[in-house]
């Protein structure tokens, strides 16, 4: 029994030796050190949420929906709407404004410097703080890029002030430019335009059917088609998630100078469309339960849209966005 062990040791010690004999040996290249270098791969920047916020002012909503300019139409198709957005009083730009930026409707921004009037006479009372949704967006995402386009110097410079890129025109034809050549050229996460010369136009002519209030309505509805080609002219935007936000303000020459809004008679209704590619066109006041859109929305709606957690300074405004999540998260 010992020898037949001893043989089966020797045979696998000469077998394993004729193996190893037969190998081809390689010399140890020893421990290597690379030298790290930048990824330079180009990647899509998928699901990077992008805003357009488009606001004209003095767009009555019952005639932008009896005269379907074809701009403002074709974004119903993929966009979620209201014609019965809630104004309490057609308030002026100013102060619907500050609403729309602040999420609040009380922000006491009456006068066209955009700085908030005291509380009393005396001064005692500390005025409002109207922190916008620009300041938000910043404290969070301080690499977010917002851009203010607008031929009203106050409005850029003052309430948007924390815009990364300020543009004051002299014109809405300069605006639409300005804005088009901002979508082509540059990677702004936020872009804001107003245009003026419809409530111009109603303000001499009425917020009524007619041939130069519609005539108004037609020219600026072009410079916003022009504005969507630019949008979607860009390499990546099959790549972004861009919501559209169309809406207006003072459709009146009534002003809010004291706070007697809630005794008004003056109770004449606003728009917003919120369009997206992925959208099906819903009329929102028709759900059940139906959204009673209002003016102060539209700051909620950008937060969200950003993905920027709403602060409890924000005491009016709200996203019903979320509503619709499988539609834009999907497509």
């Amino acid at each position: 029994m010992m020898r037949k062990k001893l043989y089966s040791i020797a045979t696998g010690v000469f077998v394993g030796s004729v193996l190893l004999a037969g190998c081809k040996k390689f010399a140890d290249p020893g421990v290597q050190i690379e030298e790290y270098k930048a990824d330079t791969t180009v990647r899509s920047v998928s699901n990077q949420r992008k805003m357009l916020l488009i606001n004209i002012d003095g767009l009555a909503a019952d005639v932008l929906q009896a005269l379907k300019p074809a701009t403002l139409q074709s974004l119903l198709q993929n966009g979620k709407y209201s014609f019965s957005t809630a104004t309490n009083l057609p308030v002026n730009n100013t102060a619907a404004l500050g609403s729309m930026f602040t999420g609040n409707f009380e922000t006491r921004l009456w006068d066209s410097t955009f700085y908030a009037v005291p509380v009393d006479s005396t001064n005692t009372i500390p005025v409002p703080l109207n922190m916008t949704a620009f300041r938000y967006i910043h404290d969070v995402f301080p690499s977010k890029k917002l851009a203010a386009v607008a031929d009203w110097p106050n409005l850029v410079k003052t309430l948007l002030g924390d815009a990364d890129k300020k543009v004051v025109t002299t014109s809405d034809a300069e605006t639409k430019t300005s804005v088009e050549n901002i979508l082509r050229s540059e990677n702004m996460d936020v872009v804001f335009a107003r245009f003026s010369s419809v409530q111009k136009a109603g303000s001499q002519y009425g917020y009524k059917t007619g041939a130069e209030y519609e005539a108004a309505i037609r020219t600026v509805d072009t410079y916003i088609g022009d504005i969507m080609s630019a949008l979607k002219s860009r390499p990546t935007y099959n790549a972004e998630k861009w919501l559209t936000v169309v809406t207006t303000t003072q459709v009146s020459d009534t002003l809010l100078t004291t706070k007697n809004w809630q005794d008004s008679p003056l109770k004449i209704p606003s728009f917003i469309i919120a369009h997206h590619k992925g959208f099906s066109g819903q009329d929102i006041t028709k759900l059940n339960p139906a959204i009673v859109a209002k003016n102060e929305d539209l700051a909620a709606i950008m937060l969200y849209w950003l993905q920027v957690s709403k602060p409890n300074t924000m005491v009016s405004g709200s996203s019903w966005l979320d509503r619709f999540e499988l539609e834009f998260l999907t497509k």
